[in-house]
């Protein structure tokens, strides 16, 4: 009898026990472009156990209703995630916003008055157009940055435009590292030939992509609904406009 009861109380604490600690999964994103994330340290601050993120920004951790995870990565503000439901969930993560100290250039030529007020290093966050992030060959940042300096002793109209032609050249790279076959084939369910005359009709422009609204996840299922309505030459339509 005594044998039983023990056994009905282990199952019992088992079960509670399982219960109350399962298995959460989500998948980490970069905020507006949708690139995930890889190598993001995901903490339960309730039981202390973490985990990281793989090579598709994916994680799992042990965890339960109410539990606060935190997650925080290398060139990424950290971001909090309470759980009220333990379903699968999308986690986007913003880019720091770091504006690096203005630099000083002293030279012999009597022009250093000059190169105080326009020699700057910006965030690229802010589109300051002299340094960018490094992405490795996943699209994902990996701590390194690049620095471009532009040394500007004309008048005010040439500086603004000459930041302005370096801030689209990063804009040009963004969009071709998020639009290619690799990455939107995972976001719309199209493959060959299809695929590259969607690619071909939607990567966006500058000024579309650069918008404060634009978000990939919407775009994307945006032109993917106006791309099934078209005939089979109007999706090749693109392809009169391809650069050879």
């Amino acid at each position: 009898m005594l044998r039983s009861l023990i056994i009905v109380c282990c199952c019992v604490f088992c079960a509670v026990t399982v219960r109350a600690q399962t298995i959460f999964s989500g998948r980490v994103f970069e905020n507006k472009t949708r690139i995930t994330l890889r190598g993001v340290i995901v903490k339960n601050q309730s039981n202390n156990l973490r985990a990281i993120t793989d090579e598709s920004g994916r994680f799992s951790i042990a965890a339960k209703v109410g539990d606060l995870l935190v997650l925080s990565t290398f060139s990424y503000q950290p971001d909090t995630l309470l759980l009220t439901d333990m379903h699968d969930k999308e986690i986007f993560m913003e880019p720091q916003k770091t504006m690096l100290n203005q630099v000083t250039i002293t030279d012999s030529s009597g022009k250093s008055s000059a190169a105080d007020k326009n020699m700057r290093y910006y965030d690229p966050q802010f589109h300051g157009q002299t340094m960018v992030y490094h992405r490795d060959k996943y699209g994902n940042y990996d701590g390194g940055v690049i620095l471009r300096l532009h040394y500007f002793t004309g008048d005010d109209k040439k500086k603004r435009i000459a930041q302005q032609k370096e801030e689209n050249r990063i804009l040009s790279e963004e969009i071709t590292t998020i639009f290619n076959a690799d990455n939107i084939g995972h976001y719309v369910p199209l493959k060959g030939a299809d695929l590259d005359n969607f690619l071909l009709l939607y990567t966006p422009d500058i000024k579309t992509y650069n918008t404060k609204d634009f978000n990939l996840s919407n775009y994307l299922n945006s032109c993917y609904k106006t791309f099934l309505t078209l005939s089979p030459e109007e999706r090749k339509a693109g392809q009169l406009f391809r650069k050879e």
